[in-house]
Parts: C-alpha cells; sequence; structure tokens
C-alpha cells in the first residue's frame, strides 16, 4: 500500500509543472565552475533558465543553496537574492498560468512590453492565451488593448495609457466614450473584466499598489451585461424547421441551426468537433471545447429522427478524417481550427439573418440563439431547473438562469391569471 501511494505521489509531482534552481554540472566553465540555472519542468520535459552566475559545487551547496557562513558578503547575498528570485518568478507563473503550457509559460517570462501601459499589458495577455491555444478569450483581450489604444489616441493623442491613470473617473469617461462609438454595455462590460484582471494580477505581483485599485464598492462599477438575444418562440423555431432553403448556404444554415436546438443548444465549435466515434445506436456523447482544457464536462444527446436526417444529409466522408461535418481536419493545428470554425459561423448567421428576414421574424438571428431557445422552452414546458442545467452542460444553476429569459406574454397571462378569483363574492 505505502509503494502504491509512494508511485500516487512521485507521478502527482512528475506531472505538475515547477521551478527549482540548481548547478547544472553537465558543462565545465573555462575557471572549472558550473552555471546556475533555474529549471521549469512539467510532465517529464524542461526548459531552462539561465542566470549570469556560476559557483563551483562546494560554493553553491553551502552559500546559495543553504546561506552559511555568508559574512555579509555583499556578492554571495546579491548572487543569492537573485537567483531566487527568478526560481520564484518561474513558480508564480506557473502557479497563475490557468493551463501549463511551456509556450505560455516562456511568454510570460520574457513579458517585454510596458508593464504600466495598459494597452499594452492587455496585447501582451492576448499572445499569451493564444500560444496556450486559448483563441477566443485571446481575440477579446486583444480587441479591449485595441479599444483602449483607440481611446489614448483619440482623447489624448497618443498610443499608450497608463494604469495608472485609469482612475474611477478615467474609467467612467472611457466607458461614455465607448457607449457614443455604439459599443454596447455587454461589450464595454466583457473589456472592462478583463482589465479588472489585470489590475489584479499587478497588484498580486507588487507592480501596482492596492490604494490605486479603481473598481469596486464605492468606486467604478463594470457595467452589467444586457441579454439583448431574444429567445425564439416554439412557433417562430417551427417556421424555421419548416422553412424550404433556396440555397445550399441557407440549407446548411438551417441544419445546423436545428442541430444545434435539438442537441441541447450545442455550440457550433462543439458541432464541427463531432467525430463519427462521438455516436452510439441511440445517443452521442462529447465533451464540450470550452472545458476541455479545465474540468473537462462529458454531455449527451438523445438521438432522435431529425438528428440522424441532418447528418445523413450533411455528413461527409474523407479518408483518415473522423470527423462528421467538413469544417475542420485532423490536419489542422488549434489556430487552424478556430479559424475555420469562425469562417463557418460568419457565413450561417449570414444567411440565419436572411432567412429570419424573408420569414419576417422581429430582428436578427444567429447560431446563439438556438442554444438561448433550447432552455427557455424547456423552461415554459416547466423542465426542472436541474434538468436544462445538466443539457447545457452547466456546473451551478445561476450559469443556466443566465440563459433563461422571461416567460412568453402568453405564459405570464396564465399563470396571473388566478391571482384573483372573481366568482367568489
Amino acid at each position: 500500500m505505502q509503494y502504491v501511494c509512494y508511485c500516487v505521489c512521485k507521478w502527482l509531482y512528475l506531472s505538475m509543472a515547477n521551478a527549482a534552481k540548481f548547478l547544472d554540472k553537465r558543462f565545465t566553465l573555462a575557471d572549472g565552475t558550473y552555471k546556475v540555472r533555474v529549471r521549469v519542468s512539467h510532465e517529464r520535459r524542461s526548459v531552462y533558465l539561465n542566470t549570469k552566475y556560476s559557483f563551483d559545487e562546494k560554493t553553491y551547496k553551502s552559500k546559495i543553496e543553504k546561506g552559511l557562513n555568508m559574512n555579509k558578503n555583499e556578492d554571495l547575498l546579491r548572487a543569492k537574492a537573485d537567483i531566487e528570485a527568478i526560481e520564484l518568478k518561474a513558480n508564480e507563473i506557473i502557479k497563475e498560468l490557468p493551463v501549463f503550457s511551456f509556450e505560455a509559460f516562456k511568454a510570460r517570462f520574457e513579458q517585454r512590453g510596458d508593464r504600466s501601459d495598459i494597452v499594452s499589458l492587455l496585447i501582451e495577455e492576448s499572445e499569451i492565451l493564444k500560444k496556450g491555444n486559448k483563441f477566443s478569450n485571446a481575440n477579446i483581450y486583444l480587441s479591449a488593448g485595441n479599444l483602449f489604444k483607440r481611446y489614448a489616441k483619440e482623447q489624448y493623442k497618443k498610443d499608450a495609457l497608463k494604469v495608472s491613470d485609469l482612475t474611477v473617473s478615467e474609467l467612467n469617461k472611457f466607458q461614455q466614450w465607448a457607449e457614443k462609438e455604439k459599443y454596447s454595455l455587454t461589450t464595454i462590460s466583457i473589456y472592462l473584466v478583463r482589465t479588472k484582471k489585470i489590475f489584479n494580477d499587478l497588484i498580486k505581483s507588487g507592480e501596482v499598489s492596492k490604494h490605486r485599485y479603481p473598481f469596486g464598492k464605492g468606486l467604478y462599477k463594470i457595467p452589467e451585461s444586457t441579454n439583448s438575444k431574444r429567445p425564439l418562440s416554439i412557433n417562430e423555431i417551427m417556421a424555421i424547421y419548416n422553412y424550404q432553403p433556396t440555397s445550399d448556404n441557407e440549407e446548411f444554415a438551417k441544419s445546423m441551426f436545428i442541430f444545434s436546438y435539438l442537441c441541447s443548444g450545442m455550440n457550433m465549435a462543439d458541432i464541427f468537433s463531432l467525430k463519427n466515434s462521438d455516436f452510439g445506436d441511440d445517443r452521442l456523447t462529447f465533451v464540450r471545447r470550452k472545458t476541455k482544457n479545465k474540468t473537462p464536462r462529458t454531455l449527451t444527446v438523445m438521438l432522435n429522427d431529425d438528428i440522424r436526417d441532418i447528418i445523413r444529409r450533411h455528413k461527409v466522408h474523407i479518408i483518415n478524417s473522423d470527423y462528421v461535418f467538413k469544417v475542420i481536419n485532423e490536419s489542422m493545428n488549434e489556430q487552424e481550427q478556430h479559424t475555420a470554425i469562425g469562417l463557418s459561423v460568419t457565413y450561417i448567421n449570414r444567411s440565419l439573418k436572411a432567412i429570419a428576414k424573408k420569414l419576417g421574424l422581429p430582428g436578427t438571428i444567429s447560431t446563439y440563439f438556438a442554444r438561448h431557445s433550447f432552455a427557455t422552452i424547456l423552461m415554459e414546458s416547466e423542465a426542472p431547473l436541474a434538468f436544462i442545467s445538466q443539457k447545457l452542460g452547466h456546473s451551478d444553476l445561476k450559469t443556466t438562469q443566465i440563459y433563461l429569459s422571461q416567460f412568453s406574454k402568453e405564459k405570464e397571462e396564465n399563470y396571473t391569471s388566478n391571482l384573483l378569483n372573481k366568482n367568489i363574492v
């Protein structure tokens, strides 16, 4: 039993990223000393960070490792502090990365942008996320940085905006400017949540003092996101279901929308990632791309004749490819897959907009409406909230409630009609 525990602990240690200083005795310098480096290890792989110091083995062990008999030797004290600072910085970055990768670690460790400029920090974070294959979030950080850059250009005739200048009044001014530029409160909120995250990181690292923090109670309040997308009614869903497409693009857009709606509001990235191996006789099982690098959530969808018919009409057969739909393939890297999915969603939404106009639906629709409508129509069918939450793949009920809109007018009238009983005298 002890041996098993030892093996498990050893496996966990080896699979976790960590950084530690060491005397690199693989190479002997001309003076007989060895370079001091910091080794960053993860899953039996390592990268090495250089320091400017070298020592013989005895001095390193007694002075740098143990700090014995330093006798106020300033050179040794400085060397020990510098080496440990690199080791500490490496371990702090490892802890801060949501998903460790050597590429993301290297980008964060070698940050060279202006650490006092919010534009530089947002764009830099975008590059780090891209290297960790977090493309959607990376694009948000990039867009936030570009918007702040535009704001600084128009308001102050410069490309940078100091973190120290982002006071409560400046953030209010930025929000007012962004609203005049026709940015929705939802978009502004999304960008400022990322800005707040940058502030939190700077305070954690000691680069910004806590008293400069502009967010919070009595300070600047990030506007709440507004859910402006009205879910479709069951009659509107049926209008799309019965619509006869006039082109291949409309046919594909309609099919993917109905497929998403019937498959628990599955988003397009998950649909286009489906493989033949995900399908059983009566259900399909998949892991949401959104959660695969966090806590993977496996979801199941019961198959019906409509789902099977869509697959039959749009399934592709490509040699050496297991994907069901022809949008991404095994030869693409993460960036290429993200781009391909994004382009497909753009074309689908363009066709859905045209379909909505022909059907006389109020406003425009997009792929998102399928998920939103799935949740709301189930709610109006009086399905338990826990069931809806499970089908959407949410980890808590609060997240599900965000998707749920107001009840329809008919339901509201039905529920409130019993508030008074005028037959009672």
